[in-house]
């Protein structure tokens, strides 16, 4: 069985502050303060050493206010705030973890606590180990849920199981909630019962076994402690539901997306700039150690011999003919490494009847199989946009006409990664990929009768995956979307990929030392305004400027959150440079910085296009994320002065105009808005005028706004209660908005209702050109999770119908440029916008072949219209 460790990140946050004994004395050069980072790291390499996981996840709380606080206003009222030397090391934790590649999440409203429940139960098949100093998690406990407890220090740990717990404590895992209910929690600032401790509940459950029954039986006990729970009853219940760690947060990920491959390089990097040389020494043996394992291109070891390979398959310098005859699935035998760094040592080919594998030096010395290879048989791979790359790394090619990923992600959207789609099919070799690439730190395994097993295995798999999901996407009627678009894409990806674009790091550099120059403007006109220096970055120093000196309204909460701030826009000059300060830190260390390591020895970031990532069918992008870069203010829209076109030529960008709109009124058919976008006024004018009853020439800046939130709103089933957040008016004057908007566009309110309907009949939804998206959500029993499978009901035809679109555009343009024989080159998609490299005497011959391909991807009621603009740069360009 796979072991999953989930860390309680706040919990050992806290801990690992309190148990050094550095203390504030524990600082980088800067003058940061590190000392919880220090201990946590240490705290969690001891989990690690003592599980061994093979996934990892982190859970953090979000923010002080959680759904529990609607229930009960004091919940955690009496706790103290952060020390103020411990509250910059939480978002310094966040930067280990990312260094180190491991997984960490946070959800609003939601605790730490809550999320690892949920992902405790949505792994029942992996053995769990949780690790935090909170003896709540211990209602978790099962035959599969461990937990580790902290007990004092960094390292000392006391492993508890449902069988310890009843020996330590004489009751079971879910009686843990029954006592909090009885006795309360102050740390928590849970009531409980007034006058019950430990001992007294503890007594009641060996008794009466939960709150509810010791409640039922109150007029049978005596005496005093017979009064104080009469006079306790609603508290009791309360607590017990405070004291409940929900397990049904909807995730949209699971322990297979937090798989360990500890990125020792990165963790160094980090350890180097926070200046803790006692972990870097302890951490770059590890490194070489992984580095030492690495074998050159020419040490690439042979295959095994005959008799080593596995029963049905076997090894030859060459191909059976019966299996060069047809269909056959291949997979890959790599040597670990980064997307960019695998190498290929073999690949294994099977029809179904027969097996083969063969090491490189075989395939490359094998004409006839080289021939076949690169035919037009139908070869079916797996992720083969990947397989293209290491393939060509490795001397020779494979013309893949199927992909078994993308029709497992087409027969099920919620598919979204290696691991679900194995799990689901139920398709399992003997050993993980990880067991023979070897891991960070662990050598690999050198060829042998294990990895021609795995590489076999892997093989078989794909075929089976192949025939089931190939059968299911016909039923289904989605095979022109897959054979017309997902695979027709995947070769442009894998030429976008290849090519990617110039991003130069002297700019990046140049950029971050203006951002840095800015925010030490922004941090000097706070000083100035307050009256004295402090430190921004803390909540407690920043909420004593602001309200007890500067004198803001404010609750009990004495927020700083960046919303609140944002309702006190031109109430104090203050809070206009604190908002620049806060955007530009986070621009410098995500995008200003951030980006310089991803860009190549040849200059250029090749980031990685996801063709099965996403539910809707969106492409998403990592490694790095370009999709994230800002457009929504100007130093944002500066980091693309940093992306240039080749030597002699330009960017030229072209990016649909309010394309989901445009989807919305083509789909629900609204007469009213295919007409608005028929006469080219502007949408969001038009709708402020029929919502508003007002003339175009009376809406004012505010109506437009205001209808522009409303008409995105509606695109993603938003709530009056949503609607009222992002306008800042109340829920009623939100409702109205929306009534007025389904009044005007009847058949939009029709159109979205019926998409819930159709959902709840089929459990699907589908896009215009048959997309599917699977919504269980849609019947679930939690009312707040029905709500949302409702909301991604009506979003996601329109969103993967967009999604549709642009891929369709991307293939037609290709298609057109091979045509005419440019030597222009498609090189990034971001959303509903394609970049061009483009010479410059291809300009007006390119700007006319993208514009066709943009306007004519589909026949919609609507006219589609995209924006295309030149430059010498992607901010020029855009």
């Amino acid at each position: 069985m796979k072991k999953l460790l989930l860390v309680d990140g706040n919990s050992m946050l806290f801990r690992a502050y309190y148990a050094t004994v550095y203390g504030a004395r524990m600082t980088s050069s800067k003058g940061i303060p590190t000392n919880a980072v220090f201990g946590f790291a240490n705290m969690l390499q001891k989990a690690i050493d003592t599980v061994q996981p093979d996934s990892i996840l982190v859970a953090f709380d979000a923010g002080k206010h959680t759904f529990r606080h609607d229930l009960y206003q004091e919940y955690k009222g009496t706790r103290k705030p952060a020390p103020d030397d411990l509250v910059p090391q939480f978002g310094m934790a966040r930067d280990y973890l990312d260094g180190f590649h491991i997984r960490w999440v946070e959800m609003p409203e939601i605790e730490g606590d809550d999320l690892i429940g949920s992902m405790s139960r949505k792994s029942a098949d992996y053995m769990t180990t949780i690790l935090t100093s909170d003896h709540d998690m211990l209602q978790l406990l099962d035959d599969t849920t461990r937990v580790m407890l902290m007990r004092k220090g960094i390292t000392d740990m006391e492993e508890m199981t449902p069988d310890s717990l009843r020996e330590s404590m004489g009751i079971t895992p879910a009686q843990i909630i029954d006592m909090k209910g009885l006795m309360g929690d102050t740390s928590d600032n849970i009531p409980g019962i007034q006058g019950i401790g430990e001992k007294t509940a503890l007594k009641l459950l060996s008794e009466y076994g939960t709150v509810e029954n010791v409640l039922a039986h109150d007029q049978e006990i005596k005496g005093a402690l017979g009064k104080k729970i009469q006079a306790g009853y609603e508290n009791a219940v309360l607590s017990k539901e405070l004291a409940t760690i929900r397990r049904d947060v909807p995730l949209d990920f699971d322990a297979g997306d937090c798989v360990f491959q500890p990125d020792y390089a990165g963790l160094i990097r980090f350890f180097e700039s926070v200046d803790m040389k006692s972990l870097v020494r302890r951490y770059e043996p590890l490194l070489n150690q992984a580095a030492a394992a690495q074998p050159a291109a020419a040490e690439t070891p042979a295959a095994v011999e005959t008799e080593a390979a596995p029963s049905g398959s076997r090894e030859a310098s060459s191909c059976p003919a019966s299996l060069l005859e047809g269909a056959c699935a291949v997979s890959l035998d790599e040597t670990g490494g980064s997307f960019w760094e695998a190498e290929v040592n073999g690949i294994a080919l099977t029809n179904g009847t027969e097996t083969v594998y063969l090491s490189r030096e075989d395939v490359l010395k094998d004409q006839q199989l080289l021939d076949y290879l690169n035919s037009d048989r139908i070869k079916i791979g797996y992720d083969v946009k990947r397989c293209m790359h290491l393939l060509e790394r490795a001397g020779f090619s494979i013309r893949f006409q199927e992909d078994a990923m993308i029709l497992a992600s087409l027969a099920d959207s919620q598919l979204t990664s290696t691991e679900k789609i194995w799990d689901a099919y139920d398709l399992h070799t003997e050993l993980t990929t990880e067991d023979v690439y070897g891991k960070p730190g662990r050598p690999k395994l050198p060829v042998h009768e294990e990895q021609v097993r795995l590489c076999t295995g892997m093989a078989e798999n794909i075929l089976k995956l192949y025939q089931l999901t190939a059968r299911e996407i016909h039923e289904d009627q989605m095979d022109s979307l897959y054979h017309d678009i997902e695979m027709p894409l995947t070769s442009i990806l894998y030429e976008m990929e290849r090519t990617g674009v110039i991003c130069d790091i002297s700019i990046l550099a140049g950029i971050a030392a203006d951002m840095q120059k800015q925010i030490e403007d922004a941090q000097a006109e706070i000083y100035r305004l307050a009256g004295h220096e402090f430190n921004i970055n803390s909540p407690k120093q920043l909420a004593d400027v602001l309200y007890s000196e500067l004198g803001l309204p404010t609750g009990k909460k004495r927020s700083t959150s960046a919303d609140v701030l944002d309702q006190f826009a031109g109430v104090h000059p203050i809070i206009e440079p604190l908002q620049a300060y806060r955007k530009l830190q986070k621009l410098n260390s995500t995008y200003a910085e951030g980006l310089q390591k991803y860009i190549a020895a040849d200059g250029r970031i090749h980031t990685i296009y996801n063709q099965c990532a996403t539910q809707t069918g969106r492409l998403s992008s990592s490694e790095p994320n370009l999709q994230n870069i800002t457009v929504r203010d100007e130093q944002g829209r500066q980091i693309r002065r940093a992306f240039l076109p080749d030597p002699g030529c330009v960017l030229i960008s072209s990016d649909y105009h309010q394309i989901e709109l445009r989807m919305l009124a083509h789909m629900a058919d609204e007469e009213h808005l295919i007409a608005a976008f028929k006469s080219g006024i502007d949408i969001h004018t038009k709708t402020a005028m029929d919502v508003f009853d007002v003339s175009a020439d009376e809406v004012t800046p505010i109506m437009r706004r205001r209808a522009k939130t409303v008409n995105f709103g509606i695109v993603y089933g938003i709530s009056d209660f949503g609607l009222a957040q992002q306008l800042g008016v109340s829920r009623r004057e939100a409702g109205d908005f929306i009534a007025r908007y389904y009044e005007k566009y009847p058949r939009i309110r029709t159109y979205m209702e019926s998409l819930v309907q159709f959902c709840e009949d089929h459990g699907y939804v589908e896009t215009l050109c048959g997309r599917r998206r699977d919504i269980p959500q849609i019947h679930d029993k939690n009312h707040m999770v029905r709500e949302f499978g409702k909301r991604a009901a009506m979003n996601a035809p329109i969103q993967g119908s967009a999604a549709d679109l642009i891929k369709l555009a991307m293939i037609h343009i290709h298609e057109a440029m091979k045509a005419a024989g440019v030597r222009s080159r498609m090189i990034l998609q971001v959303h509903d916008e394609l970049i061009f490299n483009v010479p410059k005497d291809e300009i007006e011959m390119m700007k006319q072949i993208i514009e066709d391909g943009m306007t004519h991807a589909m026949d919609l009621k609507v006219p589609l219209t995209a924006e295309t603009a030149v430059g010498n740069d992607w901010y020029e360009a855009k």
